[in-house]
């Protein structure tokens, strides 16, 4: 039979509740089936022999009737809690483990895949813990119960019709490993088209730009018509199997059942009344394993999508809690990098990102990180994050090693403004407490404020509580930044980063941005990560990186004296700079 240990880790104490409650309400069913045919039975000898039913008669048929129609809903609403909190309880699981795998995982997802395991995947596990599992305890229970019952009526018949049901298991298996390899195939297609179509809306400008969307769209169809193809093999499996199942469960076990039921009347063991019960019951007999064969597919399916899903939860964060934590006390903002080396890796490459990096900013202090791209500077700020651990060397934050530090803790310290702001589709005051939750509309309008944004959200339709859109999409990218700075300004952290803040934006905007930076920064411990060098000529010091490592540090002017790497960057950049004029005053 289709089962999974993994999947079986998942059940809760309260889902087993609730299988158990569906698989005992589908054997009470059962028993009240049995009943009716046994009252069956007995009306008919009691007709054949000129007796008068007894008035319980009908009383009994009609009490039989409604306590199975309850069962029946009971069986329903059981089997859908079954399933209900045991997606609940994995989809909470599956997101907390994204968490903690963070953006090194992320980095190397194609996002509409990982979207569509942790939805669809997720859902499509509902009839395999709602459906399948119950009937699974029904289809190997209900057979062993009847034939003890029906060995009751006569033994003989009750052992032909108990292996006449061993095939049945024997049917589900020889499908089983086509069904699997199908379902695969079909999950691994659909992971494709989700990964596919998202990625399609998420660049529709840019393909509509290069006026390439009727590709883009062809592509889509392909793949839509490959998930086609492959839904329609996983429907034949499956009816296949349900074809050959009923004809020897249902078929093969009434004319079973009816051939020993006629010999035996015959021969004189068994009433007429009792000959037509037993056919009645090989139909009972039959028919739980026969569920089990229609929700076979469901077991087969939701395995399938349980192999994406948990090849998410099996794979292992960058970075743990220590089993130890420490909490520096009194905390001085300060950060030291020693000798860290750093990679990234993945199953096709290792890519060296810091060879050797050392550096340290004091308390208050305003340290710059600049270089060419590729030069280490991100990977910097992730490691401070701790997105990833180093490979060798130590990072330590006022004097304490990151991963001695709780992460939560670590990252409440640190406030970042990235060169690409993320807004969530939501309202400007959603969006701002994100860093305090518990913010006041006063807190906000001062954080507003002081990022010199107030005045533009004042104005807005709904005012803090207009909506920005997906990805903050009806804003620019000026006035994105700025709420991005005053969600910085609400968290208040005392080491603030700023990576590349004032990159997308232009001259008018980047001057009113430099001022709420002013604010944001005032008392803090700065670290700066840029490559337009205008912008960080007042910073306490300057680290000029490249290759993963510090080659030169100092102040704006004794770095232009050395005449050595930063000079060539300020050099390279006022070249550009004039070019650049030039081209704009001849167009």
């Amino acid at each position: 039979m289709i089962l999974d240990k993994r999947l079986l880790q998942l059940i809760t104490p309260l889902t087993r509740r609730w299988i158990g409650i569906t698989a005992f309400l589908g054997l009470f069913i059962t028993a009240l089936n049995v009943a009716q045919i046994t009252l069956i039975g007995s009306v008919i000898d009691r007709v054949i022999q000129n007796e008068t039913p007894s008035p319980w008669l009908l009383p009994a048929f009609l009490g039989i009737i409604v306590l199975r129609a309850g069962a029946a809903w009971g069986g329903n609403q059981a089997s859908h809690q079954a399933a209900a909190q045991t997606k609940l309880a994995l989809r909470q699981r599956l997101y907390a483990h994204i968490l903690k795998l963070g953006t090194g995982f992320l980095g190397g997802q194609r996002t509409g895949a990982l979207v569509n395991t942790a939805v669809e995947g997720v859902e499509n596990l509902e009839v395999y813990f709602g459906a399948y599992l119950p009937q699974l305890i029904l289809g190997f229970s209900i057979p062993i119960l009847l034939v003890a019952f029906i060995s009751q009526l006569d033994g003989l018949a009750a052992l032909a019709l108990l292996l006449g049901q061993m095939l049945i298991p024997y049917s589900l298996m020889v499908v089983q490993r086509r069904f699997r390899s199908v379902s695969a195939k079909f999950w691994s297609t659909a992971n494709k088209l989700s990964a596919q179509f998202l990625d399609s809306l998420q660049g529709l400008t840019t393909l509509k730009m290069y006026n390439r969307s009727q590709e883009q769209g062809e592509k889509i169809r392909q793949q839509s018509e490959a998930l086609r193809q492959d839904t329609m093999r996983l429907l034949a499996v499956n009816q296949v199997s349900l074809f050959f199942i009923d004809i020897v469960s249902t078929l093969g076990t009434t004319v079973l059942a009816t051939g020993m039921a006629a010999w035996r009347f015959e021969m004189g063991l068994l009433t007429f009344g009792e000959a037509v019960a037993l056919v009645l019951l090989s139909l009972e007999l039959a028919r739980p394993l026969a569920l089990l064969g229609s929700f076979f597919h469901a077991g087969a399916s939701g395995i399938a999508a349980a192999q994406h899903i948990f090849g998410v939860l099996e794979t292992p964060p960058p970075v743990q809690e220590a089993s130890q934590l420490r909490l520096p006390e009194p905390f001085t903002p300060s950060i030291q990098f020693d000798d860290v080396h750093f990679s990234y890796e993945t199953e096709q490459e290792r890519r060296p990102a810091l060879n050797g990096l050392s550096f340290d900013i004091q308390p208050g202090e305003t340290v710059a990180l600049v270089g060419a791209s590729g030069a280490g500077k991100s990977s910097a700020v992730s490691l401070l994050f701790r997105f990833f651990d180093p490979q060798a060397g130590e990072i330590r934050l006022s004097g304490i090693p990151l991963k001695d530090l709780p992460l939560g803790w670590l990252r409440e310290q640190l406030a970042l403004v990235a060169q690409d702001t993320y807004l969530f589709y939501g309202s400007v005051a959603e969006n701002l407490r994100l860093a305090k939750p518990n913010a006041t509309p006063a807190e906000m309008e001062a954080a507003a404020r002081a990022a010199n944004i107030h005045d533009f959200i004042a104005a807005l339709p709904d005012g803090y509580e207009t909506q920005v859109g997906e990805r903050g999409l009806s804003l620019s990218g000026g006035q994105a930044q700025r709420i991005a700075i005053a969600r910085a300004l609400l968290k208040d952290a005392p080491i603030v980063i700023l990576d590349e803040a004032t990159s997308h934006v232009d001259g008018e905007n980047e001057a009113a941005i430099r001022n709420s930076l002013e604010h944001l920064t005032a008392q803090k411990t700065v670290l700066v990560i840029a490559h337009r060098l205008s912008t960080v000529r007042n910073a306490d010091r300057i680290l000029v990186m490249e290759n993963g490592r510090v080659i030169e540090a100092g102040t704006h002017a004794s770095l232009l004296n050395q005449n050595g790497a930063y000079a060539r960057l300020v050099s390279a950049q006022r070249i550009a700079a004039v070019e650049q004029g030039a081209e704009h005053a001849a167009s």
